[in-house]
C-alpha cells in the first residue's frame, strides 16, 4: 500500500523480522494489513511530514525502535540493551528536528528520557531519577518536553526544557493543575498547541477516559465517555478531531471523535484487539496496530482510510 513517499532520512539498520505485505489483504471493515512481522508492533507515531512511521518491536533481546516509509524494510534507530519505546503524537518535532521517546531497564525498573536527531542515532539523555518516567512529547516549539513520571504510585506530568540534561541545575515541573489519579500518553494540539491530550484514570479501580486540558490544567473535560476502557489518544491532523481505542462495545476497536461537540465515529469493527491508532497529519487515513491477521497478541500495523467527517 504505496501511501506515501519516503524523505531523506538517513537510517541504518535493516529489520529482517519484519516485511511489508506483497500482496493487499483487506478486512470488512474497510483495514487493510500494511506490515507484518514476528512479534508485536506498538507505540506507532508518525514524523511531523506524515512520510514516516515510528513504531517498537522486540528484536535481539530487547524492544527498540524502528521506522518505515512503508515501501522499504524498517529501519532500527536505536540500539541499547534496553526496551525502548516511541512517545505519542509530537514525539518527532518538526521545529527541532528531534525524536524523544523512552529508554527502560525491566530489571531496575529505571527509565530515561532520550531523544535522537531526526536523521541521525546521536542519543541525548534528558531525565534520568529515581522515578519511573514514559511517554515523552514536545510542544509545537520544539523547546519543551512533557513527559509522565510515576510518583507516590500515581503516573504525573512534567514538563523540562528540551536541553534539559541529568546535569542540569533546573528541575522538572510537575504539572499540579491537571486532574488528580493517573495520567500517560500526553500530547499538544497540532496546530495551535493551546491543548493537551491524555488518557485519565482517578483510582487503579477506575476506568480510563480521554481528556483534553489547556497548557495550564483549565477546561479540563472527558471526551466521548463510556463506562469502558478507552486508551491510546491521539491527535488528528487539526485540533479538533481525536483518534483513540476503546473496548466499550466488548473488545478494542479504533474510535474518533470530535472535541468540540463529542461527536463519535467507530473506524475499525473486528473481533480482534485494535489499538495504537496514528492518524497521519498529511495523508487522510490512520494506522493501528491489531492481532486480527496473527493473533495471540503478535499485533501488525494496519491502514484504514479517513471516514467522511461531519
Amino acid at each position: 500500500m504505496n501511501r506515501f513517499v519516503l524523505t531523506a532520512v538517513a537510517l541504518l539498520l535493516i529489520l529482517a523480522a519484519c516485511s511489508n505485505s506483497e500482496e493487499e489483504v483487506s478486512w470488512p471493515d474497510g483495514s487493510t494489513l500494511w506490515l507484518s512481522g514476528i512479534y508485536a508492533d506498538t507505540a506507532l507515531s508518525w514524523s511531523p511530514y506524515g512520510d514516516i512511521l515510528f513504531f517498537s518491536t522486540y528484536t535481539t533481546g530487547a524492544t527498540r525502535l524502528y521506522g518505515t516509509d512503508g515501501l522499504t524494510n524498517p529501519i532500527e534507530r536505536t540500539f541499547t540493551s534496553m526496551d525502548e519505546f516511541m512517545g505519542p503524537l509530537g514525539a518527532w518535532n518538526a521545529e527541532n528536528g528531534r525524536i524523544v521517546y523512552t529508554a527502560l531497564n525491566a530489571d531496575s525498573m529505571r527509565s530515561q528520557i532520550r531523544s535522537i536527531a531526526g536523521n541521525d542515532i546521536y542519543v541525548t539523555v534528558h531525565i534520568q531519577d529515581s522515578l519511573l518516567n514514559a511517554f515523552p512529547t514536545y510542544n509545537i516549539d520544539g523547546d519543551s518536553i512533557l513527559y509522565c513520571g510515576k510518583v507516590t504510585g500515581n503516573w504525573r506530568l512534567y514538563q523540562v526544557s528540551h536541553n534539559h540534561t541529568p546535569d542540569s541545575l533546573d528541575d522538572p515541573v510537575l504539572q499540579n493543575a491537571f486532574p488528580d489519579g493517573d495520567i500517560l500518553r500526553p500530547s499538544y494540539s497540532p496546530n495551535t498547541g493551546n491543548w493537551i491530550l491524555f488518557q485519565h484514570r482517578a483510582t487503579s479501580s477506575d476506568d480510563w477516559d480521554i481528556m483534553i486540558a489547556h497548557q495550564d490544567g483549565s477546561e479540563q473535560r472527558i471526551l466521548a465517555q463510556s463506562s469502558a476502557d478507552d486508551i491510546h489518544p491521539t491527535w488528528g491532523p487539526s485540533d479538533n478531531w481525536v483518534a483513540f481505542s476503546s473496548d466499550r462495545t466488548g473488545n478494542y476497536e479504533i474510535y474518533l471523535t470530535d472535541v468540540t461537540n463529542d461527536t463519535l465515529i467507530q473506524l475499525t469493527d473486528d473481533p480482534a484487539m485494535d489499538q495504537y491508532p496514528a492518524w497521519n497529519p498529511k495523508k487522510n487515513w490512520i494506522a493501528f496496530s491489531s492481532d486480527r491477521a496473527s493473533g495471540s497478541w503478535n499485533m501488525d500495523i494496519f491502514a484504514i482510510d479517513e471516514p467522511e467527517l461531519p
